[in-house]
C-alpha cells in the first residue's frame, strides 16, 4: 500500500513538472518566432496607467536595440534620450546611472532582446493566446511585478508590465 502511495505521488510530481517543463518549452518557442536580428530600430507608444489617475500617461518615441544597450529616445510630450545597458539606465549625457536602475536596466534588455536564458532563469514562463506571460522567480522582484506579458505573433508588438500596486505600463512596438 505504502509503495503504491509512493509511486502514485511520484507521478503526479512528474506529471506537475512535465506540465511545467511544457510550457515553459512553449514560452521559448514563442519567444523565439517573436525574436528579430538586433540591431533592431522600433516606434513605441507607451500608456502608463497609475492608479487613482483617471487617464494613462502616453509617451511616444524610438527604440534603437543593439546587443549592448538600448537608446530609448522619448519624443511627446517632452523630448528625453536614455541609454539602457547593463550597468543601468543613464540620462542623456549622464556619467552615473540613475540610482537602482540596473536590475531594471537588465531586465529592459533581456525582455526586448529577447534573451531566452536571462528570461528563463528569472521568470517562470508559460504562453496565452500569442503573449510570453512571465511572473518572477525571485520575491523581491515579485514584490514589485506580478507579470510581464511579451505579445506578438512574429515579433514583439506589445510588452505589458502589471505591478503588484494595480499601475500598469502598455508599451506598443511597430516597424519603423
Amino acid at each position: 500500500m505504502m509503495r503504491l502511495l509512493v509511486a502514485t505521488v511520484f507521478f503526479m510530481v512528474s506529471a506537475v513538472t512535465s506540465a511545467e517543463d511544457d510550457n515553459t518549452l512553449k514560452a521559448l518557442s514563442a519567444l523565439e518566432k517573436q525574436s528579430e536580428p538586433l540591431p533592431l530600430s522600433l516606434d513605441f507608444q507607451q500608456k502608463k496607467q497609475l492608479s487613482g489617475l483617471p487617464r494613462p500617461l502616453v509617451s511616444s518615441g524610438q527604440l534603437d536595440i543593439s546587443t549592448d544597450e538600448i537608446i530609448w529616445t522619448t519624443e511627446q510630450p517632452q523630448q528625453q534620450k536614455l541609454t539602457i545597458n547593463r550597468q543601468g539606465i543613464f540620462e542623456q549625457g549622464g556619467a552615473e546611472s540613475i540610482s537602482g536602475s540596473d536590475t531594471i536596466a537588465q531586465l529592459l534588455l533581456a525582455i526586448l532582446q529577447q534573451d531566452e536564458a536571462v528570461l528563463k532563469q528569472q521568470f517562470n514562463l508559460s504562453v496565452e493566446q500569442e503573449c510570453v506571460v512571465m511572473v518572477p522567480k525571485a520575491d523581491t522582484l515579485a514584490s514589485v511585478i506580478e507579470k510581464i506579458h511579451s505579445c506578438g505573433d512574429d515579433r514583439v508588438e506589445l510588452v505589458e508590465l502589471f505591478e503588484q500596486n494595480g499601475n500598469t505600463t502598455r508599451i506598443e512596438l511597430s516597424q519603423r
